[in-house]
């Protein structure tokens, strides 16, 4: 009996033997065979199989703001791969701002890696003498800006991020611009309540729905059909949003107009007569008392009234950032905005910068860097239209990931194409750019985040999760803060800087706390 069991375990030693011979020589065609290499179970760089079997297990690292911080012996090593930057903005900031809004602490702006470059120093121009006037408490100066952008934009929490940031900084200056409805689109803004009815006809700039090219400001055009509503409060939460002091209407007048009905706050209907012999854009601004409020917007019932979005804003010195997102959206879709109308709706704004954050759709087409360069300028100069007074900053893609085949993430290889074109576009015109990929970690960035915890990448690996574009935002932001307190510092250092309040111009001028690029480590200069 013995004797059997000895033959038979030398039986099957010998097929084991076989078998792993066999394995090993079938291993050996797939590294020896490019083909198969795609099979091979492991490569360079790659860990070692059954490695995880033997390695410890780690717990999880809840970044400060998000949660309970962990000892630091316990950090997540995927997390503790996002980079210094990236794990410095994770979270909300909810610390309110002291001291003198004209002056920046460089603490105000640690933690990044990436600043905007203006090389020409007219990209950001406009919009930090209109930020310093802001921030002086100068009568009506109200800082805007109008922000285009696809999908990462069209959820408002980049926006959003910044938004809240600067108008705690700077003063709550309204919620912005929103479109007239939600139609069919994925769209979303924080801090303002906005419903409206399924009853408009939409006509989009993204798919040329109009030979005219009149989309409005928000590229949407919304025409009326009976039954028709849309209605705007102010946020009843929050620490921005809960007070508008004016609501503004931007509608088209045509041949073919109607009426359009508006109540505040449930009292007396009024009448907008859009009719007209010849098409133009018109504003119509309702004063209300500084506080929370409501806007309801309702077909007329005969007629076809065209409406683009309304703007809530306060009259207190303040800031105001439009999300203006398009789903979707390439860049070269806005030059099917008729060139005057969009001039037009942007003067209207009263926009100081104009910012384009596209490229994420743009990285699944199949599009030479030269060419989309040339694209890219022609957009810069639709939507800055040769005025020198109009700030300008191009806003790059977020990393795209794609997995290879082995179903590793990895970076989409036109990426780095598209924001080098972008990059170049923008000196080109004269605008600043903000390398948003780099800033999240350059090539691999998406892998990086979609490891980590909390988890900030989406597993389409073409968006984020709320707790990343909050990251984006909160790295943009600071960027921009920066780039104030260099402009604060040189145009201190500047014998041309008279026209300040005599109260205000030894702030500028004597306080450390507004960084020189030579004087402040903190501060790279915006080619790093």
């Amino acid at each position: 009996m013995a004797d059997g069991t000895e033959e038979q375990t030398k039986e099957a030693m010998r097929h084991l033997s076989v078998m792993a011979l066999t394995l090993a020589f079938v291993i050996s065609f797939v590294y020896a065979i490019p083909a198969l290499h795609r099979f091979a179970p492991w490569k360079a760089g790659e860990s070692y199989p059954l490695e995880s079997l033997f390695t410890p297990a780690q717990e999880a690292y809840t970044f400060s703001g998000m949660g309970t911080e962990e000892p630091e012996p316990e950090v997540n090593p995927d997390a503790n791969e996002l980079g210094p930057a990236v794990a410095a903005n994770l979270g909300d900031d909810e610390e309110e701002p002291t001291g003198p809004r004209v002056q920046v602490n460089p603490r105000e702006y640690e933690g990044i890696d990436v600043q905007i470059e203006d090389p020409t120093g007219r990209g950001m121009r406009p919009f930090y003498e209109a930020l310093r006037n802001t921030a002086l408490s100068k009568p009506d100066a109200m800082t805007r800006i109008s922000h285009w952008g696809d999908s990462s934009i069209a959820t408002d929490l980049i926006t959003h991020t910044v938004r809240r940031r600067l108008q705690r900084r700077f003063g709550d200056g309204g919620h912005g611009f929103v479109l007239a409805g939600k139609g069919y689109l994925a769209y979303r803004h924080r801090d303002v309540q906005h419903s409206s009815s399924d009853d408009w006809m939409l006509r989009e700039v993204t798919r040329n729905h109009d030979s005219s090219g009149y989309y409005g400001l928000g590229g949407v055009q919304f025409r009326g059909r009976p039954g028709a509503w849309t209605r705007f409060e102010t946020s009843e939460d929050g620490p921005v949003g809960q007070q508008v002091s004016r609501f503004r209407i931007f509608y088209q007048r045509h041949r073919r107009g109607g009426h359009i009905h508006y109540e505040v706050d449930g009292g007396e209907r009024q009448v907008i007569e859009t009719r007209s012999t010849e098409r133009e854009d018109a504003v119509e601004e309702i004063v209300v008392p500084d506080g929370p409020h409501r806007l309801s917007v309702r077909f007329g019932g005969h007629g076809q009234p065209r409406v683009y979005g309304v703007v809530l804003e306060r009259e207190a010195p303040g800031v105001v950032y439009d999300s203006i997102g398009l789903v979707g959206a390439r860049a070269a879709r806005l030059l099917y905005y008729d060139e005057a109308h969009v001039a037009g709706q942007i003067e209207m704004r009263g926009t100081n910068l104009v910012v384009l954050g596209f490229g994420g759709n743009e990285a699944g087409d199949n599009i030479a860097a030269d060419r989309y360069q040339a694209e890219y300028e022609q957009v810069i100069e639709r939507m800055r239209g040769g005025r020198d007074d109009l700030g300008c900053l191009v806003f790059s893609p977020l990393d795209q990931g794609e997995r290879d085949d082995r179903g590793r993430v990895q970076t989409m290889g036109t990426i780095p194409n598209i924001v080098a074109a972008q990059r170049a576009a923008a000196f080109a015109q004269g605008c600043a750019f903000y390398d948003t990929w780099t800033a999240m970690g350059g090539e691999g960035a998406v892998a990086r985040w979609l490891e980590s915890r909390p988890r900030l990448a989406s597993s389409d690996l073409r968006h984020m999760t709320p707790a990343g574009y909050a990251v984006v935002g909160n790295l943009y932001y600071k960027a921009m803060l920066a780039g104030f307190a260099r402009y604060l510092s040189e145009r201190a250092a500047s014998p041309d800087a008279s026209d300040a309040p005599s109260e205000a111009s030894p702030s500028e001028a004597s306080s450390s706390e507004a960084p020189s690029e030579a004087s402040s480590p903190e501060a790279p200069s915006p080619s790093d």
